[in-house]
């Protein structure tokens, strides 16, 4: 099975005049110009994007049931009943409740927490926990990043007594009873102006409504926002409006003398001392650690490192997330080596791959890797005799949820949105759901479905490269989705010396008119164009074509520029 080459776009969203025109009013240079324009950045939002700030956040009662949540959890407190946060066992969902329960102990609020186990418990809500809440004489269940697909839960739980306010941002499956109390802008009824929040940034805008009641002071909430921001990137939602704004200042903040002991212990133990986090660190390096446990053991661990005073177990629990992440590499290598091996000599519209062997806290992963690879739509099964438990990644163009929706018949419960869902389903059904799903896929998406794009911003020489614009570069970041980093085009780039490093290629080029060297790396060479990249082509003296982001690099006190190649290819 071969991958598929890549088709190379240019954003155009500027014209020459244009740009002059308003590089000078704006006082910017033309290429920053030219960028802000390709991401539809106008004179109206140009001082909130280049300026984010705290007060250009929407007012959290704009949510809907927002003043009937804070108005219930109020009532909680003065009654000093028992209160339990309810959290997933990812990063979303792990910063999530981290924040609850600091914001409740910071307004003296005794507070429980509950993160079920992903193996034994699945995803969401369910009665054994509620049953438990309620032997513990808990009165108040707040949810996070959960609880919108549980309302059957949510109804037991009222049932016995108890109320619950879920904060939640998946996709909404079933109609919203109107007595229950539930935060989710994509609720129906729910008219707030960005819909994209994350899980924690729904908590984090439940902590601003109480904060804005109870008068708690705007810089302890601020206090909070690298936790929002680690939740916001691991969750790969949207970097525009609120969540460009949260994951900026948190970003900032990371680490500061405000930062919980625990994950000032977690950046240590990952080798970022000194060194300034940005979205990769926050997203690549820490995120996946605090993943790990949620993944393979028991997500309390990492609330625990987040909420620890102690510097001992600090230290003692992050080693211990680190042991953890290190396990799960590994695990995942082997278990996308196997995923590859069970592929299909004719590639379908939709990828599903099952075994009993491989572990259901790692299948998001190994899904991931076969959709970012083969460019399908891509179903994962870690499976049993009776059950099988799957994580499902798609394409632009494929609502993975919406498809998954239409096969409900053959499934126990699922959840999730567009690019990305959770599924359990009776292990006997896997092969009648892949049929559906292709069929479902089959009407929808067409061959140029399959073909990856890669929007690029201009051609740019890296001979016209300075360090000034690179660093200028930074004032657009944080980089993600909905705002990706810079992608200029160069042709005819000449090979002076080529390298193989760890995870991938470093070259020596000069550009087109052949006055600089540069130094350029590629990672991950083999998603580059397809698997059959022609990588016997990449040696000195023959030329690429190349989209690359430039960066500094600080080598023995020196600064230089680097690009980084997103995509090659080869010029006929």
């Amino acid at each position: 099975m071969e991958t598929t080459r890549s088709r190379w776009i240019p954003r155009k969203n500027w014209n020459e005049e244009k740009c002059e025109f308003l590089s000078r009013k704006w006082k910017l240079s033309p290429i920053l110009v030219k960028l802000l324009l390709n991401r539809n950045i106008d004179e109206d939002q140009l001082d909130s994007y280049l300026n984010p700030s705290f007060d250009k956040l929407h007012d959290p009662f704009l949510m809907h049931d927002m003043e009937k949540a804070v108005n219930r959890i109020l009532l909680s407190i003065n009654r000093r009943e028992k209160i339990l946060i309810y959290g997933d066992y990812d990063v979303d969902g792990i910063t999530a409740t981290s924040l609850l329960l600091k914001f409740m102990r910071d307004i003296k609020v005794p507070s429980y927490y509950y993160i079920p186990h992903r193996e034994n418990e699945g995803y969401g809500l369910n009665q054994d926990a509620i049953k438990k809440a309620y032997r513990k004489g808990i009165k108040l269940i707040i949810t996070c990043d959960c609880g919108v697909s549980s309302l059957k839960e949510v109804k037991f739980a009222r049932s016995l007594g108890m109320e619950v306010v879920v904060t939640d941002h998946h996709q909404v499956e079933n109609p919203i009873p109107p007595d229950f109390t539930v935060l989710n802008p994509h609720k129906p009824a729910c008219s707030y102006p960005f819909k994209e929040l994350a899980g924690v940034g729904v908590a984090f805008k439940l902590c601003q409504a109480i904060a804005k009641k109870i008068n708690f002071p705007e810089e302890k909430l601020k206090s909070y926002l690298d936790l929002v921001a680690l939740g916001t990137l691991a969750d790969l939602v949207l970097l525009k409006d609120e969540n460009r704004v949260l994951v900026k200042l948190g970003l900032e903040r990371l680490p500061s003398s405000t930062t919980p002991l625990g994950l000032r212990a977690l950046i240590s133990t990952a080798g970022l001392s000194g060194r300034k986090i940005g979205e990769r660190e926050a997203g690549y390096i820490i995120a996946p650690r605090l993943n790990a446990c949620g993944r393979l053991s028991v997500a309390r661990t990492a609330v625990k490192l987040m909420l620890t005073e102690t510097s001992k177990e600090a230290f003692f629990l992050a080693r211990k997330l680190d042991r953890e992440n290190s396990r799960r590499q590994s695990m995942e290598k082997k278990m996308c080596e196997e995923a590859e091996k069970n592929l299909p000599e004719k590639i379908k519209s939709v990828l599903v791959v099952a075994n009993k062997n491989w572990h259901p806290g790692v299948v998001g992963l190994v899904a991931s890797y076969i959709k970012d690879k083969y460019y399908r739509p891509t179903v994962v099964f870690s499976i049993n005799e009776e059950s099988a438990r799957g994580s499902a990644r798609s394409i632009p163009g494929f609502s993975i949820f919406e498809a998954l929706n239409q096969c409900k018949h053959l499934l126990t419960s699922f959840g999730g949105h567009k690019m990305a869902a959770g599924v359990v389903l009776p292990t006997k059904n896997i092969k009648k759901l892949e049929e559906e799903l292709n069929l479902i896929a089959d009407k929808k998406l067409t061959p140029s479905d399959f073909i990856p794009s890669k929007f690029f911003d201009f051609e740019l020489d890296p001979d016209l490269l300075t360090e000034e614009l690179v660093e200028n570069l930074k004032v657009l970041s944080p980089f993600g989705p909905g705002n990706p980093a810079p992608l200029f085009l160069c042709k005819n780039l000449k090979i002076i010396s080529h390298q193989t490093i760890n995870r991938g290629i470093k070259l020596m080029l000069t550009g087109t008119k052949e006055k600089k060297k540069f130094e350029a790396l590629l990672f991950n060479p083999a998603f580059f164009n397809g698997s059959q990249y022609e990588k016997d082509k990449i040696f000195p003296g023959n030329k690429i074509d190349a989209l690359y982001f430039p960066t500094l690099n600080l080598w023995q006190g020196k600064r230089s520029i680097q690009l980084e190649i997103k995509d090659l290819s080869i010029p006929e």
